[in-house]
């Protein structure tokens, strides 16, 4: 059961896969920090990376292991790949609220692998670069193809970069409510700039519009349905029996601003951005990043990070809801006169022996328990080392903590996850 799950670490963590994509503008400055030992040319890379995100409590693990290749095959083309592979283990919320006196949120147990790659060519005619690239992933119950094109027209004697992309994702899902793959779509535009203002100060914004289709519901996760009858024994049980249910449809607008200084004196760098996310679930999202790196020597560069993520709540997310899963349109009751029994309005006998009755409510048309959909903060904060050993050879390892945590009073702490998040890795210039 680990498609939907292995998701939900791909948001926070896609960054670190980032160290992987060749230096482009945005990472100019930083080699400033190692231009005694910078090769002066393109040169063939090739490195490799190995993470372990662990949560607390015995929750999820995820072991990652990513390799990525970049060759120039002539002065005007150069490929890059990647392959990733993905081992996830231990716990995760159902989407049950905790039980009555307690403050453990029901988990549930998964494992699950998941085999990725994606291979782009820069095609560079004149000012422009042209990046096709393919994208493939599988797991036992998640398959995903996507496809993308990005145009980069340089200006202004290469210093203003206009940047112009589009992608598609080919995606068809199933789980433990819906045994059946199903399709999801989704299609993002991107226009973005990078400016450099000075020799030292370089910045970048980009908006993105994504719009996506389908089945967007996640295939593990139910909502527990709660209602208060006159008599209890009609009471549904406290179990979450319900799959839950989100829109088939999502668009979304993001907005990203960054600038990076490098500080001469020092001989560092300060890296800052800002992203602000809104989406048709009426989600609203901040992400400011600020990562510091500081050359100590010729060939070790240190960097501390910190990352601040805030969201409200989907406008469909509740930790429980009213009703009960007997009556998922609603139902109306009437107590009998024997002060046991209830007659509803589906039986050709109502409204029997009572005089009075009362209504259970429908259930919404939209309804989620996912506490990733609620209203929450999550901050990043960690330190990587990198070391040049040769010319051709670097070694890297890195420590970050993530911490989530809810925001709306009601939906259990025990549903945020904490994670220790370690990484290893080198890299081979050729």
């Amino acid at each position: 059961m680990g498609a939907n799950l292995m998701k939900q670490f791909r948001g926070e963590k896609c960054g670190n896969r980032a160290a992987f994509t060749p230096a482009g503008p945005l990472t100019c400055l930083l080699a400033l920090l190692f231009r005694c030992v910078q090769p002066a040319r393109a040169e063939d890379t090739v490195a490799y990376r190995y993470e372990d995100y662990q949560e607390e409590a015995g929750r999820v693990r995820v072991h990652t292991q990513t390799a990525y290749f970049e060759t120039d095959l002539n002065p005007r083309v150069a490929v890059k790949g990647e392959f990733v592979y993905d081992a996830i283990s231990g716990a995760t919320p159902t989407g049950a609220p905790a039980p009555a006196g307690g403050n453990q949120v029901p988990l549930v147990d998964l494992k699950d692998t998941r085999y990725s790659g994606n291979l782009s060519s820069d095609l560079k005619w004149g000012r422009t670069t042209t990046t096709p690239g393919f994208a493939y992933s599988t797991e036992s119950d998640y398959q995903s193809v996507g496809l993308s094109l990005n145009e980069a027209i340089d200006f202004n004697s290469r210093n203003t970069t206009l940047n112009l992309g589009v992608s598609h994702n080919f995606d068809h899902v199933s789980g433990f409510f819906q045994p059946e793959l199903q399709r999801k779509d989704s299609t993002d535009f991107l226009v973005g700039v990078n400016q450099l203002l000075g020799p030292h100060t370089y910045v970048t914004a980009n908006l993105t519009l994504g719009y996506s289709d389908g089945y967007l519901t996640d295939p593990y996760k139910g909502a527990t349905f709660l209602f208060n009858y006159p008599v209890s024994f009609y009471n549904p049980p406290d179990s979450f029996t319900v799959p839950e249910q989100r829109p088939d449809h999502k668009f979304r607008q993001v907005a990203l601003f960054g600038i990076t200084q490098y500080i001469d004196p020092l001989n560092a760098s300060i890296e800052a951005s800002y992203r602000f996310h809104h989406d048709s679930w009426g989600i609203f999202s901040h992400t400011v990043e600020l990562s510091w790196h500081q050359k100590l020597g010729k060939k070790l560069m240190i960097s501390p990070l910190f990352r601040f993520y805030n969201q409200s709540a989907a406008s469909f997310y509740a930790p429980s809801f009213v009703g009960d899963p007997a009556f998922p349109n609603g139902a109306i009751g009437s107590v009998q006169s024997d002060g046991a029994s209830i007659v509803f309005n589906d039986d050709p006998s109502f409204p029997g022996t009572g005089t009075s009755t009362f209504a259970v409510p429908a259930h919404p048309t939209y309804f989620s328990a996912d506490y990733r959909l609620s209203q929450l903060n999550s901050f990043t904060y960690g330190v990587t080392a990198s070391w040049r050993v040769h010319e051709h050879f670097s070694l890297e390892a890195g420590y970050k903590r993530y911490e989530m945590h809810g925001l709306d009073g009601i939906t259990s702490a025990s549903a945020y996850p904490k994670a220790h998040i370690f990484t290893v890795g080198f890299g081979l210039w050729f």
